[in-house]
Parts: C-alpha cells; structure tokens; sequence
C-alpha cells in the first residue's frame, strides 16, 4: 500500500523526520501498510520434547484495519543428531548393525493467525508486534543408506502459537527485527522398533523460536 498507510495510524508522508544524525540518514517518519512479507530465522529449541533447532521461515502478513493483520507462514526444519539429541531413552534398535548413529532431519510446518502491531506516534519507525495463532508440522528423523537408525521414524505437531516481536524500520519499506515465540503443541511420535510393529506415542511439546534475524518488507 503506497498511499501511505501504517500500522496503526494516518500519518503524513511530509511530517517532520523522526531522527537524523550528522551523515544525513533519517529514520523514516512513516512506514507503509497493507502487505508484509517477512524472512524469520534460525534457531527453535524443545523447552519440552524435541523439535528440530534449524529453522527458516517466510511469512506473508495483510493488513486489515490499522495495527490489525492476519499472517500465514511455512517454514524448512533441518537438524542432525542422534537418538540421545532426539531426548530418547535408547534408539530402540538394539542388536541391529549399523544402527543408532547420527544423522540430518527434516521437516516442515505451516502456522495461521492474527497479529497487532502497536504504532508508537513519537516512534513510528519502531512497531512493536503480538501474535497468536495456530501451528502445526512434521519431520522426518534419520534415515541413513535406506536403513532407520532409532525406532523413532516422524513426529508431527499441532498446537497454538503466542509470540512478541519488535521491527526497526530503517526504510519505509524495510525493517530488521527480533522475535520470540512460543507454541505449546500436541505432538505424536511414530515409532517401530526392532520387529514390532508401528505405534504412535503422544507426547507434550513446548518449542521456544527465537529469531534475531527478521528481514520484514512492506508493499
């Protein structure tokens, strides 16, 4: 939205400058509305329970009405470990050769909700954010050369997501961020040890996502 729009106000285009420092760079005294488009990355880690601690995310906000939007998101989950990195009390494939090692996992998921984000008057450039939501997603636990190496073999996740964020517009486009989130989840674990067959093991997860590298650009 080029007209102008912000996050929570109708402030001018031609109002005075927020900041300026002796080079001439000013902090831009509004930043636009209607469309985000947001990279967030790359660290989660399992308060409770494990989830994958690589993480990249890109997430498309739209503005409803002043500081109200809606966001939808899919994020790539990658990580390498064993069984022990997988919180799991063996790998459950004892007494088959070549087992039990480390390796990559991969995995994705998808998050929907709402999010404010404050306008500050004496501050636009900087727009704090609240978000909540829902979330959920898989990954897949090594598999090396065709051949499992823990009993664990996909986890998936659903749940809720409760987050604060802070964006510092550098451009009336363009800002750098941080974010931190939360999302209690129900989590399900396929597991088939050695000659048995597949059952699924619920469990309770709580990853914390914190995220010092958040690129957001308004349009």
């Amino acid at each position: 939205n080029r007209g102008g729009s912000t996050s929570g106000s109708t402030s001018k285009p031609n109002s005075k400058p927020n900041s300026t420092n002796p080079t001439g760079f000013k902090l831009p005294d509004f930043v636009y509305g209607g469309n985000a488009l947001s990279l967030l990355a790359p660290v989660q880690v399992g308060l409770v329970g494990y989830v994958p601690r690589g993480r990249i995310g890109i997430q498309y906000d739209r503005q409803l009405h002043r500081a109200h939007w809606l966001h939808i998101g899919i994020a790539g989950l990658f990580d390498r470990g064993g069984y022990k990195d997988f919180r799991m009390p063996s790998c459950g494939l004892v007494g088959q050769t070549g087992t039990c090692q480390a390796g990559t996992v991969a995995g994705t998921d998808i998050w929907l909700g709402y999010t404010y984000k404050l306008y500050i008057e004496k501050a636009p450039f900087l727009v704090p954010i609240f978000r909540a939501g829902v979330a959920g997603g898989f990954w897949k636990y090594p598999n090396l050369y065709g051949t499992r190496e823990q009993s664990r073999e996909l986890s998936w996740t659903l749940g809720f997501q409760a987050g604060v964020g802070l964006r510092l517009f550098l451009l009336r486009e363009l800002a750098l961020g941080l974010d931190v989130e939360f999302r209690p989840s129900l989590m399900v674990h396929r597991e088939r040890p050695a000659g048995q067959p597949a059952d699924r093991d619920p469990a309770f997860s709580l990853p914390i996502q914190i995220l010092p590298l958040v690129l957001e650009w308004r349009f």
